[in-house]
């Protein structure tokens, strides 16, 4: 009889949630913890695995949220431990003993699915030479345009820096200092980057800031360094574990982390679904059910206080990467999942010359219809090219992957100007700085339009200085 990977949520209110999950140190413990919450249950052939330890959740709404005080988590200062709603335990067990289980009162059984890391340039695809940095302002097009394959060449991370407007901040005195960015991936390398902290479950053989600094974490650290270079960096590595409940692990530990001194302040994830399953057959994976355990563990992470920018993926049309999924191509249909929550940002894909580049993922989003919400820049050295710390491996920082720390290291510097914004007031300040390209307003190619620093700043102090205006009329 086939048995697969699944999770399964038990209804059970479990106090201390945060102490219960941190303090189980072994493999051994992860599947001893998990076994007593399901040991009421025989006969549908569980098998509890050690890949980590039974993950809490606090509920559906946001309304659950505020309940037990998870916006409280912004706070710099230790809060109280609270009791979580249901449990969610890794397993493996008999696929036709799936429709039973989910009969039984107080348990459901959720898919536990591969995900994937969305870089997607290949060296044979590149040509010509790079830009004259020079001359960035006068190529950078705003009439829109889409850059496909052989794409055109990359530029520097300077070029990059010039366009997002970073010197005004800087200038200012604002570099992103005092600011934690999670990089929720497959592992920094701490030699280079910044890592000052993390997570690796317990028995994982990669540890924060141990992964090679080719990683795609390690280019991902590269891209957000590139707006705010003074950020420190924790380091979540669910590779090894490379599926939903790795990913979910992650974020509680990040919520647990917050839990405890209020960091990190953002995070960054690239990497999402290049297929949807049918939807028949599984109409609770993470693509179509928004109460999907992974889906409602980043809303509980954003409602603490933490914006969570995801990049958009890479299925975009006309040249969407060779792994997506038939039907799973262009507008409507590519950007699903957690990457379309309405609570995340989610980053598309710019080159220098403000041209879309042609596998961006496109809204409308599966959950959210307004996706992506803004543009980043990608196809630039950052990790990767000429004398940068990964090499020749890759032709350069590529993907959705690239923008969207892009786009975090934007919002890591105006949190380090601005440190009270919360998650919806960084989004806004984004959107309302973000560089409209094509027809006017938003679009579901490039949302908003090109993230920019300078003008998020401005557009920020200017709202600053409304409100306290509106307090002295009064």
């Amino acid at each position: 009889m086939s048995k697969i990977d699944v999770l399964v949520e038990i209804t059970k209110a479990q106090p201390a949630a945060f102490t219960t999950f941190s303090s189980i140190e072994t493999p051994s413990g992860m599947v001893e913890e998990g076994e007593k919450l399901l040991s009421n249950l025989s006969g549908f052939g569980l098998e509890v695995t050690s890949d980590y330890a039974p993950i809490p959740l606090f509920g559906e709404k946001e309304e659950e949220f505020e309940a037990v005080g998870l916006p409280e988590f912004s706070r710099s200062t230790t809060n109280e431990d609270v009791t979580s709603k249901s449990m969610v335990v890794p397993c493996r067990m008999d696929a036709s003993a799936i429709d039973k289980l989910q009969k039984k009162r107080g348990y459901k059984v959720w898919p536990n699915s591969q995900i994937d890391l969305f870089n997607n340039v290949e060296a044979h695809e590149i040509v010509g030479h790079q830009d004259e940095e020079a001359d960035l302002f006068d190529l950078a097009s705003s009439a829109a345009g889409t850059d496909c394959r052989p794409y055109r060449p990359g530029v520097t991370m300077a070029a990059i820096r010039q366009l997002l407007g970073v010197k005004v901040l800087w200038d200012h005195g604002f570099r992103g200092q005092n600011i934690v960015v999670g990089i929720i991936d497959e592992g920094v390398n701490g030699g280079v980057y910044p890592v000052i902290g993390g997570y690796a479950r317990p028995g994982a053989s990669r540890q924060p800031g141990t992964a090679p600094v080719t990683s795609h974490g390690s280019m991902c650290a590269a891209d957000v360094l590139v707006a705010a270079p003074a950020a420190k960096l924790y380091d979540y590595p669910f590779l090894g574990v490379q599926n939903s409940g790795g990913a979910i692990t992650m974020f509680q530990q990040v919520l647990n982390q917050r839990r405890l001194d209020g960091t990190p302040h953002i995070t960054n994830n690239s990497y999402g679904f290049y297929t949807r399953p049918d939807r028949n057959r599984w109409p609770n994976h993470e693509v179509w059910d928004v109460n999907h355990p992974l889906n409602r563990k980043i809303r509980e992470v954003v409602a603490s206080g933490s914006p969570t920018f995801f990049a958009a993926g890479n299925c975009g049309a006309p040249c969407g990467s060779g792994r997506c999924g038939t039907g799973d191509v262009g507008p409507g249909n590519s950007i699903h999942g957690p990457n379309s929550l309405k609570e995340v940002i989610t980053i598309a894909a710019v080159n220098s010359r403000h041209e879309r580049i042609g596998y961006s993922s496109q809204g409308p989003g599966g959950f959210e219809r307004n996706k992506p919400d803004f543009s980043g820049y990608s196809h630039f050295f950052g990790n990767f090219g000429p004398g940068r710390p990964g090499g020749l491996s890759s032709p350069f920082d590529n993907g959705t992957s690239a923008a969207s720390p892009v786009a975090a290291g934007v919002g890591a510097l105006l949190i380090s100007a601005f440190p009270t914004l919360s998650p919806a007031e960084l989004k806004t300040s984004l959107i309302n700085g973000a560089y409209d390209i094509g027809s006017p307003g938003r679009d579901f190619d490039t949302g908003y339009g090109i993230i920019n620093a300078a003008a998020s700043y401005h557009d920020q102090i200017r709202s600053v200085i409304n409100r306290i205006c509106g307090r002295r009329r009064r």
